[in-house]
């Protein structure tokens, strides 16, 4: 893997194939749209969160519980039915799958919202239990109504979870249509069965589609489409999957502003200054450090976070500095740089979201020291000084 490549694991679409894949609709293009989407994460707390801003979890919930109280009530309408199964073991399951339905819908309106290993672990009962039902159940109709219930599941995964996941819910679901169906063939009613599992492929198709979408809206909100970085939404995105890489290595924040910006606006025009941003984030794409994530937070302001030792986060800012002075054409510009280090210590006690926004703050009031300095210039700040640590500067 090429040292771009490495730096950019994270925006690949954003800055790897945004521009490419505008070029033209052929089939690499599709291959290559459909394989980032595979192997894009999905950030559960961060969806999680999203929803919370807007106050919406609790509609969420009560949404998720309503849905999942169908399973109960099917279960005792089977068990109390004369068509319902006959045999001791079958009715004791029925009974143990409605109480645990009901500890499952309770746990969705009274809990807080679900871990994402706990979240698993609900996906995993779902299906389970709605799958039995409809294997105990005597009826066409009850099972048509469980294979509703596992779309509904498969909904809940396509936006809280990876294509993986949802991949191997999509085929317990196609598994589970086949088992019930099965049994048709066997009494000469092939016309039932053929329209059981083609009903089911058809309904498997719909959470896919809904994430595939979901994934193309997200990636374009999280990215800046005149310079294809990650834009501010997406600098915060993913910034929480650098904190969380495992190790020692502080984590870093680099904001990096254009000196004086709008005289280039007034002198040579907006389409102009437009071409000087673009060649400025393709410079602190190419040199960035690896496995950083640059964005551009705004007008002329642009901002990169990696996990770097202090000699090698200020080796980088001067870099990006001398590789932003170079003349663009006909134009010059230079850049104030604020560089902002969280060491070990306070990344172990602060792994959270309020860390890089900390790291922001330093930055930022780094990059306007630089400033105050006449610009072209490095200002490092460490976040320790938030807790009583010295700042440590460099010009």
């Amino acid at each position: 893997m090429s040292e771009r490549s490495e730096r950019t694991t994270n925006q690949a679409v954003c800055a790897q194939d945004g521009a490419e894949s505008r070029r033209g609709t052929g089939l690499s293009e599709y291959r290559t749209l459909l394989r980032d989407w595979w192997r894009d994460g999905v950030d559960y707390r961060w969806v999680v969160n999203a929803l919370e801003s807007r106050s919406a979890l609790g509609v969420v919930k009560a949404a998720i519980g309503l849905c999942g109280l169908a399973t109960p009530l099917i279960s005792v309408l089977i068990v109390t039915s004369a068509a319902g199964p006959q045999h001791l073991l079958g009715r004791l399951t029925l009974w143990c799958i409605t109480a645990l339905s009901v500890v499952w819908v309770a746990r969705w309106w009274l809990l807080p919202w679900p871990s994402v290993l706990e979240s698993l672990a609900l996906i995993a009962a779902g299906d389970v239990c709605i799958s039995v039902v409809c294997l105990l159940s005597p009826g066409y109709v009850v099972r048509a109504v469980g294979m509703l219930l596992l779309l509904i599941v498969g909904i809940y995964v396509s936006a809280f979870h990876s294509p993986q996941l949802l991949a191997a819910h999509t085929a317990w679901s196609l598994a589970s249509a086949v088992v019930l169906a099965v049994p048709l063939f066997g009494v000469g009613d092939a016309a039932s069965a053929t329209i059981m599992i083609l009903g089911m492929v058809a309904a498997t198709v719909v959470p896919p589609g809904l994430q595939f979408c979901y994934w193309v809206l997200r990636t374009d909100m999280l990215c800046d489409p005149l310079t294809t970085l990650l834009s501010r939404r997406g600098f915060e995105y993913h910034s929480s999957l650098v904190v969380a890489r495992p190790g020692p290595v502080p984590v870093c924040v680099l904001m990096a502003d254009l000196d004086r910006f709008k005289a280039v606006n007034d002198t040579f025009g907006h389409h102009a200054g437009d071409k000087v941003l673009v060649s400025t984030a393709q410079r602190l794409l190419d040199h960035a450090p690896a496995q950083s994530i640059v964005s551009r937070l705004g007008g002329e302001e642009f901002a990169i976070v990696a996990r770097l030792s202090l000699p090698d986060a200020l080796d980088a800012a001067e870099r990006l500095r001398a590789a932003l002075a170079a003349p663009m054409g006909s134009i010059a510009v230079t850049a104030s740089i604020g560089l902002a280090i969280g060491d070990a210590d306070v990344v172990g006690f602060h792994r959270t979201r309020r860390l890089v926004q900390d790291l922001i703050r330093c930055a930022d009031s780094a990059m306007y020291q630089a400033k105050q300095r006449g610009g072209n210039t490095v200002v490092v700040e460490n976040i320790a000084a938030l807790y009583g640590v010295d700042a440590r500067d460099s010009a």
